[in-house]
């Protein structure tokens, strides 16, 4: 049965998100449009045309205004200024970059929306009014006035975005996950103890165990799981004289060495494992769980995303192969 993921979205929405864009401010002061520079071909407020849909100068600058509120809450505005890459470009190019594959992305996939008859329904439109009366409500008349926006604009980017991604989600229930295996996607829950087979020399160099010192150490571990398994109790013995800084790991089978994986994906719940040698020292396994159940659908759902993802990666890379992207190059500059 096929897991009703929650997958990541592609596009990165302004969903929710009032922003206080009169405190940003991208593009010039005070500018109006007819103050604004264009290329050959465009008018002036005509920022870049995608696929023939064209991308207005104010619909550029809510998204850029967006982008720079979410980057400056986590890097502090000096990031604008710090050189990125070898050829030390700015952060503030770089983002502008990420601003043109966003609205390539947006208008594509909204393109295809009609080929795979995917609609906004009245709750999407429920949403979109929503989403747009709470960002109109975190900005100014005055910033409105100064970068164009209007509730109309507002609506159509909300509109865009939702359908974008109910895009998305449609195409990639096409995607076939029969590849999946229980095998690959089980996540066990185990309690351990490790015994190291180094030390720290009087230099403070990490030294392996001497053959003798590790036979003492395989008697050390072999007294140890027999204590173990007397306790009952196996994580606060374990506690007591492992080497290792946790107790308890939840993992898939991929997550451990092989020697490991066989020996602790061979238990069932409330069985120990022999000793087992890893290149870093000796490990006994207590299955705790041996099918964590919420650990198992975390991970399929991961794993359904993975194959999603891949599977509309794959057509929409043909899908902007042969898109036409023209771009306002000055009044893209001027932003």
């Amino acid at each position: 049965m096929r897991i009703k993921a929650g997958l990541r979205s592609i596009c990165a929405m302004l969903l929710v998100v009032a922003l206080a864009i009169g405190l940003c401010g991208c593009g010039k002061e005070d500018e109006d449009e007819k103050k604004l520079p264009s290329s050959e071909g465009f008018t002036n407020d005509v920022l870049m045309r995608i696929g023939g849909t064209e991308v207005s100068y104010a619909e550029g600058n809510i998204y850029l205004l967006s982008m720079r509120e979410e980057v400056e809450a986590l890097y502090g505005s000096e990031i604008w200024d710090l050189k990125f890459t070898r050829e030390e470009r700015p952060y503030s190019e770089l983002m502008k970059e990420r601003l043109l594959e966003k609205l390539i992305y947006i208008k594509l996939v909204c393109h295809m929306a009609d080929e795979f008859d995917v609609k906004l329904e009245a709750d999407d439109i429920l949403n979109v009014h929503e989403y747009t009366q709470q960002y109109l409500s975190g900005i100014t008349e005055s910033t409105a006035k100064k970068y164009g926006i209007t509730e109309e604009l507002v609506r159509s980017i909300y509109n865009d975005n939702v359908l974008a991604e109910k895009t998305y989600q449609t195409i990639t229930l096409n995607a076939d996950i029969s590849e999946i295996t229980e095998a690959e996607v089980l996540r066990a829950k185990f309690y351990y103890i490790f015994l190291t087979r180094y030390y720290e020399d009087a230099d403070g160099n990490r030294t392996a165990y001497s053959e003798e010192d590790m036979r003492a150490l395989w008697t050390k571990a072999e007294s140890y799981r027999a204590a173990a398994a007397e306790s009952k109790d196996f994580y606060n013995y374990a506690k007591g004289v492992t080497a290792a800084g946790t107790i308890e790991i939840t993992v898939g089978r991929a997550d451990l060495p092989v020697k490991s994986r066989n020996a602790a994906f061979a238990l069932h719940t409330g069985e120990i494992s022999e000793i087992v040698e890893e290149e870093d020292g000796l490990y006994i396994f207590y299955c705790v769980d041996e099918k964590d159940k919420a650990a198992t659908q975390a991970a399929e759902e991961a794993r359904i995303e993975e194959l999603s993802r891949a599977y509309f990666d794959s057509l929409y890379e043909k899908w902007k192969a042969n898109i036409k992207v023209e771009v306002n190059e000055a009044l893209w500059d001027a932003m």
